[in-house]
């Protein structure tokens, strides 16, 4: 089982690609939130990927990027973006895909990233 955190402020997105990610079998959405803080309290909840907006910023993005990779059992993350030229965006260990990505690209990138 995959566990994922989806942080992203768009209620309507978030409950979206939640719906979508629940449909892939072996993938869980433990954790759906409109707030970048509630990823530091995954302790009680094991979280292998993370997806989160960009529209956080990229400061709060690069905060939460370093805290995760700096943790003993960190997770994976997946930078959600809106438009393809910020595809470009550099955010160090951090994979970046379109919030537009349909399930199969979703599916394929999050099995791909939990597999490294």
């Amino acid at each position: 089982m995959i566990n994922i955190a989806i942080i992203d402020r768009n209620d309507t997105h978030r409950k979206s690609l939640k719906t979508i990610l629940e449909q892939v079998e072996g993938f869980r959405v433990v954790l759906d939130s409109g707030d970048s803080s509630t990823l530091r309290n995954t302790a009680n909840n094991p979280v292998q990927v993370a997806l989160i907006d960009i529209g956080f910023g990229r400061e709060k993005c690069m905060e939460l990027i370093s805290e995760a990779y700096g943790r003993d059992d960190f997770y994976k993350i997946i930078m959600l973006v809106m438009f393809r030229d910020e595809l470009k965006l550099d955010f160090g260990k951090a994979g970046i895909m379109l919030k537009s990505s349909d399930k199969k690209e979703f599916e394929n990138r999050i099995k791909g990233i939990v597999s490294v």
